[in-house]
């Protein structure tokens, strides 16, 4: 980052740390991925909103950033700014049957503040590696449960610093999909309503979701989360094991042993691994069974 655009992010303001050419491997699940030409963290709201239309201004183009799940970072990095959340948007707090939670807040806490609370409807989100912003943006969710079932609004920062709520029905939840997506405004948090229940009953539930997380899914290594979105009538994993996958490797990324819509990196992995692998497991699903596989993982 040249030293004068840094010195006018600091005249203009800015309080947050900012870091120049940060690799951002060590900001994402999959633990892959080049430099940020900016890496830049608000320590609030007041922040965030200065630093949005301070990259405006300056025609940067920027991005968010969350826990880092579900986003492949390519090798050689990312040009403009890259904005982190959690430390501005990692407020939770609950109200009667209500959590209010900051974008930037780690769905496990929420889900685990709610059951010590007992509050029912979150137990799903054990074990989720997400933000809540992340989680509401993609509608986030395990088996038949979703986190858009229990959105009651969504606050966002628009373009020009101003902020609004959208009511659950502007947001357009569908299976992994909102109309938060290419809005060009930055989700800031989220009002869940819950429904009361017995507090032991729903953090029982709650370990028991996280128990079976653990037991189907590779969690003691880096991975993106789902690789592939669930096609009509089948599940991804189903054919990626179907089709002999498990167990199929570039450089250091396999296809899961343990579950076959993950892909790990077993150490030293690449996001041209991830995409030659990626594309392989596509190109042999189609060839076997017909079936176009949709990747579920952004790209930057």
């Amino acid at each position: 980052m040249p030293s004068h655009l840094r010195s006018e992010l600091r005249d203009a303001g800015f309080r947050g740390e900012i870091l120049s050419e940060e690799p951002l491997s060590a900001y994402t699940t999959w633990r892959i991925g080049g430099p940020a030409e900016v890496l830049a963290t608000p320590v609030d709201r007041d922040d965030l909103a200065l630093l949005l239309c301070w990259a405006e201004s300056v025609g940067a183009r920027w991005r968010v950033l969350g826990n880092g799940s579900n986003l492949l970072v390519r090798d050689e990095g990312v040009r403009g700014v890259v904005i982190r959340l959690r430390r501005a948007l990692g407020e939770i707090r609950a109200e009667g049957s209500r959590i209010h939670a900051g974008a930037g807040a780690a769905l496990p806490a929420v889900a685990n503040l709610a059951a010590s609370l007992g509050l029912a409807g979150l137990e799903f989100a054990a074990g989720i590696p997400g933000t809540v912003g992340g989680a509401v943006i993609m509608n986030a969710g395990w088996h038949e449960h979703e986190i858009g079932n229990v959105v009651e609004e969504v606050e966002t920062l628009e373009p020009g610093g101003a902020e609004t709520t959208l009511p659950r029905a502007a947001c357009a939840f569908g299976y992994r999909a909102t109309s938060l997506r290419g809005r060009g405004s930055i989700v800031l948090g989220a009002t869940l309503a819950l429904r009361p229940d017995d507090p032991t009953a729903v953090r029982a539930r709650l370990a028991a979701y996280a128990a079976a997380r653990r037991v189907s899914q590779p969690t003691d290594l880096p991975s993106c989360g789902s690789v592939f979105l669930k096609p009509e009538g089948d599940f991804a994993g189903r054919l990626v094991e179907r089709a002999g996958l498990k167990g199929l490797r570039v450089g250091d990324l396999e296809v899961s042993s343990k579950h076959a819509n993950f892909i790990v990196n077993l150490g030293r992995g690449t996001s041209a691994d991830v995409l030659a692998l990626v594309e392989r497991i596509e190109g042999e699903v189609l060839r076997r069974f017909g079936v176009r596989l949709v990747r579920e993982f952004e790209i930057w």
